[in-house]
């Protein structure tokens, strides 16, 4: 890797860690707890695949506050995100469900372990072509190559009540705790992204309420030695400094979001999303699909102002 690509790289994941994650740190929990809205589509899919199989392994890649994680209770769902604020609350919330900090360019599962993933939301708000290929062949790797799915959700440039200039646009978020006064130096909490809660693995106590039991517990960190992939080496969190607050400009599709070029865009409550048009999201996974085999869309579609779609991997495709 070049000089350049190593310096485009750290730019990149630096305007994603101001314009995405540290917006999403600094929401208050009673923000972040509000979006409950769970889409008909992903609770029939989640329901289809309970039905394929005997207590599914489910990974919700960007679980956000949980809200899909305990759709179905016979499920056996894994939800990991970003943020450490996000995964805080959503293990607050329910706490008998395994909720990990993870990357989704890294994620620390095994190959070809779950039988369907949930990405619902995520990948838009990653800021360049590449980046966005990256992440849909990190869901493709851990699914089941014995036709396990994974579902796409991405919002759509195509709206009836949003107009867009651009597919690579800064949205603010309705909330005033995210004030646009706070030193991002000071307040970002930088984590690994294969962190992991240490009081998630540590023992309870019997009967206490809204906590598992031993037995539980024990199985799921059992389950988990399986699933998290072993690292040795893992990817640290972009630092910020000020001058990184100007690299950022509104570029049209298909140029990169990032330029040396300032502008008077205040970052810190507004996050990047790059809107999709009709039919980039199959570009796009079609391109990811050459790196994973067997893996092909079954089914696109357009639901409440997104482009979806699910993937299959199956090995035994003619």
């Amino acid at each position: 890797m070049t000089n350049i690509d190593e310096e485009n790289k750290s730019k990149t994941g630096v305007l994603e860690q101001i314009y995405v994650h540290d917006v999403y740190n600094r929401l208050g929990s009673t923000i972040l707890t509000q979006d409950t809205v769970v889409w008909p589509k992903v609770r029939k899919f989640l329901n289809r695949i309970g039905s394929q199989y005997q207590h599914a392994l489910v990974a919700d890649v960007g679980c956000g506050n949980g809200k899909y994680v305990k759709l179905k209770p016979d499920l056996f769902a894994i939800g990991c995100d970003r943020s450490d604020q996000i995964c805080e609350i959503a293990r607050e919330k329910y706490t008998q469900i395994p909720i990990i900090i993870a990357d989704n360019l890294y994620l620390p599962y095994r190959d070809n372990l779950f039988d369907a993933v949930l990405s619902i939301g995520v990948i838009h708000h990653l800021t360049t072509h590449k980046r966005r290929v990256q992440a849909i062949q990190e869901c493709l790797r851990i699914l089941n190559p014995n036709g396990g799915q994974l579902l796409i959700y991405t919002w759509a440039m195509e709206q009836k009540h949003r107009i867009f200039s651009s597919q690579d646009v800064l949205i603010p978020c309705i909330n005033h705790q995210a004030r646009s006064d706070i030193n991002p130096d000071k307040n970002s909490r930088p984590t690994s992204p294969y962190s992991m809660d240490e009081n998630f693995m540590s023992p309870v106590e019997h009967g206490s309420p809204g906590r598992t039991t031993p037995s539980i517990l024990a199985s799921v960190q059992n389950l988990f030695q399986r699933i998290v992939r072993p690292s040795s080496s893992t990817p640290s969190t972009p630092k910020l400094s000020h001058q990184d607050l100007s690299a950022f400009r509104i570029r049209p599709f298909p140029m990169s979001s990032c330029c040396n070029e300032p502008v008077n865009t205040n970052p810190y409550n507004k996050r990047f999303y790059h809107v999709f048009k009709y039919g980039e999201l199959e570009m796009l996974i079609e391109e990811a699909a050459k790196a994973i085999v067997g893996s092909k869309i079954v089914k696109s579609y357009y639901d409440h102002g997104n482009w979806c779609a699910i993937v299959q991997k199956d090995l035994d495709i003619s």
